[in-house]
């Protein structure tokens, strides 16, 4: 599934045309995996479709929005793979410094919710992973002014309301109180 990824266009139009073959075969693909290979082949899978995102440069479209949220999907049934293997592919989309493109940004959100990244992570308190989840989001320069201002408010959105969510229902966040005091100095230098 990782090279079926690698080798899919960039063009929209010609993305969009193939869209119900593409669907088909990531269907197939995703299914045909033995058991206790699947979170090793969801890492290739999943760092394919970073490679995929990484090298498009045209704007995000409908359709490749499905195809990430599509993608993500097929791969976040158990098994999954840990901690360890996962937040290194979610800060290598955080660490371009493109905040402005929505197609990183549709892949951060999605894949943040569907791996529950913030619970997992406060789970089992990994000091280390916080802080490089931390560290890749203190990289970037949210409140650039001349970016769109609807970008700016889809990653405050995307921010307070998921992974710094306020609600104390939200159980995919990363503030809980216990993980913000063991913490404190990585999420100090997060907020200044």
């Amino acid at each position: 599934m990782d090279e079926f990824i690698r080798h899919l266009p960039h063009d929209s139009s010609q993305l969009q045309s193939q869209w119900p073959d593409i669907f088909n075969t990531l269907n197939k693909l995703s299914i045909d995996i033995p058991k206790t290979d699947q979170p090793t082949f969801k890492v290739k899978c999943l760092d394919a479709l970073v490679d995929y995102i990484l090298a498009d440069n045209e704007e995000i479209t409908i359709i490749k929005s499905t195809f990430i949220e599509t993608t993500i999907k097929k791969l976040t049934n158990d098994p999954l793979p840990s901690l360890d293997e996962v937040i290194p592919i979610f800060c290598r989309v955080l660490d371009v410094p493109n905040t402005t493109n929505l197609l990183n940004l549709t892949f951060l959100q999605t894949f943040y919710s569907q791996y529950r990244l913030g619970e997992r992570l406060s789970k089992i308190p990994s000091i280390d992973l916080i802080d490089l989840f931390l560290n890749c989001l203190q990289k970037h320069e949210f409140s650039d002014q001349d970016s769109d201002k609807k970008i700016q408010e889809q990653w405050k959105q995307f921010l307070s309301r998921n992974v710094f969510s306020r609600l104390t229902c939200d159980i995919n966040k990363i503030n809980y109180e216990q993980t913000m005091t063991n913490m404190r100095s990585s999420f100090q230098q997060l907020f200044r």
